[in-house]
């Protein structure tokens, strides 16, 4: 009988394993960031988790005309977002992604660019001197005509803000030096996280704040003390720092680098760390997303 219900744990183990049906979008090969090489970690810690795996990729460009196919999630368990879209003015590609989430349900992981994506839609003016408007009780400010423009286009639809729907909105980072990671609570996505915490590679970037949904969770904290960027640069290129650039004292920052946040029928796991090649090497970052897909997957289909 001992043995059957042995037999019975494994083989839900491993329906639900291979039930995970995950799409992994990201484009390349990457301006600031190594996406050829993140892309073959990601598909190597899929067949580890034995996740059902696709990758959809492709220039900058072509995936942001991808990015608006309105069946993009379909039959997927869970997505994961990981590019660089910032200066880009294509808001009918955000509208489509966060549509994926909170009116059809697919669970959403969202990794470090992926937060400094579609500034135009919460950041404000891109180009100094130019109009923005408030479009949201969070303050996310759009800018003014990009808004106009979009709305003339799309009557009757809600205007895609990007920093509400990741939670937590970024519009800038620190330097490139390491960060400081602990928990701020208990979570299914960061059980793998040691009791105190960890260090994350020499060059990584701490994204700032720039506000918090009321109803995100924060999961981890990061803490940055690093020289000024420009003398932290010269620094990691292994050029020797004059005895002034020695005095100039190191500046702490810190900010909620994972978080939880809902989203409509379904929720999304924002892990705003991951820049370098070097973070995305550590077990502990790989562990970070096995854990997050696991449960907005398991959470998932417990909600329907």
């Amino acid at each position: 009988m001992k043995y059957l219900a042995l037999l019975l744990v494994v083989a839900m183990s491993f329906i639900q394993a291979y039930g995970q049906k995950v799409l992994y979008i990201t484009h390349e090969p990457g301006k600031s960031h190594e996406y050829t090489p993140q892309k073959e970690i990601f598909v190597s810690l899929g067949k580890e988790a034995g996740w059902k795996l696709t990758v959809s990729s492709g220039t900058h460009d072509d995936q942001l005309i991808r990015l608006e196919d309105p069946q993009l999630c379909d039959g997927y368990d869970v997505v994961v977002y990981n590019f660089c879209f910032a200066k880009t003015l294509n808001l009918n590609a955000a509208s489509n992604i966060i549509d994926q989430t909170r009116n059809k349900g697919v669970p959403a992981l969202v990794i470090h660019c992926a937060m400094h994506s579609f500034w135009a839609s919460y950041k404000g003016s891109l180009k100094k001197g130019d109009k923005f408007i408030q479009v949201s009780e969070s303050g996310a400010m759009a800018d003014a005509k990009v808004y106009e423009d979009w709305k003339k286009q799309n009557p009757h639809e809600v205007f895609p803000v990007w920093g509400d729907f990741t939670g937590v909105a970024s519009t800038s980072h620190g330097a490139k030096a390491a960060i400081k990671v602990t928990k701020c609570c208990a979570h299914e996505s960061t059980t793998s996280v040691p009791k105190a915490g960890y260090t994350t590679a020499e060059i990584a970037e701490l994204y700032n704040n720039f506000y918090i949904l009321d109803s995100v969770k924060p999961l981890l904290i990061g803490t940055q003390v690093a020289y000024p960027n420009d003398i932290a640069r010269k620094r990691l290129m292994g050029k020797k720092l004059t005895e002034a650039e020695l005095a100039v004292p190191k500046q702490k920052s810190e900010a909620v680098v994972m978080w939880q946040v809902p989203q409509g029928k379904s929720e999304l796991i924002g892990l705003s760390l991951g820049h370098d090649i070097s973070e995305w090497q550590q077990i502990e970052f790989q562990n970070l997303i096995k854990d997050s897909v696991k449960y907005l997957y398991k959470n998932n289909k417990k909600s329907k």
